[in-house]
């Protein structure tokens, strides 16, 4: 398999394991939605915090609103 196409492979392989998952614990809904909500929240929080750290000054810059919005 090239390695263009190692990724979506992947990714395929992924999803459709995690549908198996969902399609094999659909007895237990409730708890099920709560632990995909929590890995939601989760994982906002963490994307969240790396574009927070991105846009971060570094050190010796300032931060006032005009370096803020003119980084952006």
């Amino acid at each position: 398999m090239t390695p263009a196409l190692v990724s979506p492979a992947a990714q395929a392989c992924a999803f459709v394991l995690g549908c198996a998952v969902i399609h094999a614990a659909r007895a237990h809904a409730e708890l099920l939605t709560r632990l995909l909500v929590a890995a939601a929240i989760g994982a906002a929080v963490l994307v969240l915090l790396v574009a927070s750290l991105a846009y971060a000054p570094g050190a010796d810059e300032t931060f006032d609103e005009v370096s803020v919005y003119a980084a952006s």
